[in-house]
């Protein structure tokens, strides 16, 4: 893999946290608009100079910065060519007003003359929370995700697609939670709430995801029952996930609700034929995942005939709630 090194990581870092915009003198800044506060109490104001008018003498730019009335000399950076860099210390939390000076000499036809420009004035916040990055940018409902940042305290918060969803703090530097059951392949905003205030974490894609059963075919005499077990691939979240499961042949088929608890990859459930024949199709879906369309056939049903998938979706209705029982649901 190869690294990036020098002016490739300021401007993609810069990228990455937001810049302050570029002057029509050819001042940019490169300057983070919030950076978390370290040990060292040293905060590094940077600038970079384009060199659009092909007159200015490189030799001559001298470059400044000036905070709170103060002018500071800027050095080069020394992998990067017209970038500049202050190191300004600040031992408090809050706001750093800015501005950037450039002193140049042109050489116009031979006659040099000295110029002076000036930027915009720029802030940049020093915090003890501070959001790096998600450790992952997608993945299916239940996959383990990481807000990874510093400062973040126990009673923060995390909300994803606009609602507040279960997480777990890791650390100062960590909240972990797992991606939610919600609709897929689609991408969700993830924030971090922290004292009335929201912090961007990024942008979180979720992709479908399998949810299997035991049987691919149910048959069923009746008043005769069957065990099936339905499988997700990564763990529930902490709100679980609830089946939606419905059929065609409700007068058929008495089963109970299916939901994985927090944690659970494996659920069982038995399925009874009721009284009534009938030939159908069980229909069970969830939101992030595949859905499953299973055949069901209960008590003496006539060869041949029976409606298509398509036409049967038309006419899918709850199922009949089988009464609780312990032993109707067993979890793996």
């Amino acid at each position: 893999m190869k690294l990036l090194s020098g002016p490739s990581k300021i401007f993609l870092l810069a990228a990455a946290i937001g810049l302050g915009g570029c002057m029509e003198e050819d001042i940019c800044n490169m300057t983070p608009n919030v950076m978390p506060q370290n040990q060292s109490h040293m905060y590094t104001i940077t600038m970079g100079v384009r060199n659009s008018d092909g007159d200015i003498l490189q030799k001559s730019i001298k470059p400044y910065v000036v905070i709170n009335g103060q002018k500071h000399e800027m050095q080069k950076h020394p992998d990067g060519n017209n970038i500049f860099v202050y190191d300004y210390p600040f031992y408090d939390l809050g706001t750093i007003p800015y501005y950037f000076e450039l002193i140049y000499e042109i050489n116009r036809h031979g006659t040099i003359r000295e110029r002076i420009a000036k930027s915009e004035l720029y802030r940049t916040a020093v915090t003890s929370k501070y959001i790096f990055a998600l450790d992952a940018n997608r993945g299916p409902v239940g996959a383990p995700v990481n807000i990874v940042g510093c400062g973040l305290g126990r009673a923060d918060k995390v909300r994803m697609g606009g609602r507040t969803i279960p997480s777990d703090w890791l650390s100062a530097g960590a909240i972990a939670f797992r991606v939610p059951p919600m609709e897929c392949d689609r991408e969700y905003e993830v924030y971090l709430l922290s004292n009335r205030r929201e912090f961007f974490a990024g942008t979180f894609f979720i992709d479908r995801s399998n949810l299997q059963c035991s049987s691919d075919f149910i048959r069923l005499g009746n008043g005769e029952s069957q065990r099936l077990v339905f499988m997700i691939d990564q763990a529930a979240p902490a709100d679980g996930i609830e089946l939606d499961v419905t059929t065609d042949i409700p007068d058929s088929i008495i089963m109970p609700e299916v939901r994985f608890l927090p944690g659970e990859r494996t659920v069982s459930v038995n399925i009874r034929g009721s009284g009534e024949s009938g030939r159908g199709v069980l229909f069970v879906g969830a939101k992030g995942f595949r859905p499953l369309e299973i055949p069901v056939e209960v008590g003496d049903i006539a060869a041949g005939g029976g409606e298509s998938l398509e036409e049967m979706h038309g006419f899918a209705h709850p199922l009949h709630a089988a009464e609780p029982v312990d032993e109707d649901i067993v979890v793996l």
